[in-house]
């Protein structure tokens, strides 16, 4: 090495120079053009208040999506009553898509066979909020939100609802053990 290189330092250490070596330049544009990033998008976003965050994207993705699917509920609605219901409690296929409903949505508060836990017996021959499968079906499309039960229909299709509710329509009177004590109105078995 050079002894007069103006980039070697003075100092050694057990006989080896230091060299200077500068940072390569597109390392030194790269961090300078962080650096004039983040001012300009604190300039944009928090000063200026321009752009949108993501708490604010959120709420306009969320509304847009409110109301696609309030649009989509008036065309994709699927009529429901007693009969049919009382149909699909008998159709295996929907019957099992209503085990996979079941399994994935309701177990954490009804158990896996239906006899309460947190959520209340549906094996027994008492039902909180009405009599009929279609009160069955209204319960979980709409939740009850003061009791904690989530209202399904804003979450999953109508067919996962209908299928639930069928399903849930054939634990009446299977009075499974360990069950939880009847909560509601005691109703007849369904035919």
């Amino acid at each position: 090495m050079d002894a007069n290189d103006p980039l070697l330092f003075e100092h050694d250490h057990d006989g080896i120079q230091e060299h200077d070596n500068p940072a390569p330049p597109w390392l030194t544009r790269t961090f300078a053009g962080c650096i004039v990033f983040a001012a300009v998008y604190f300039t944009w976003f928090h000063v200026a208040h321009r752009g949108a965050s993501p708490q604010e994207s959120f709420d306009v993705a969320w509304s847009d999506y409110q109301a696609m699917r309030k649009e989509a509920m008036k065309t994709d609605v699927i009529a429901v009553d007693e009969t049919i219901l009382a149909a699909d409690a008998k159709d295996s296929e929907l019957i099992a898509r209503g085990k996979q409903v079941f399994a994935e949505k309701c177990v954490g508060c009804h158990t896996d066979n239906g006899r309460g836990l947190v959520g209340p017996n549906l094996t027994d021959d008492y039902q909180i909020h009405g009599h009929t499968r279609i009160d069955l079906y209204n319960t979980i499309m709409q939740g009850v939100l003061d009791k904690g039960m989530p209202a399904w229909g804003e979450q999953l299709p109508q067919h996962d609802v209908i299928a639930a509710a069928a399903l849930v329509s054939t634990f009446r009177g299977t009075n499974v053990s360990g069950g939880k004590a009847p909560q509601g109105d005691r109703v007849t078995a369904f035919p």
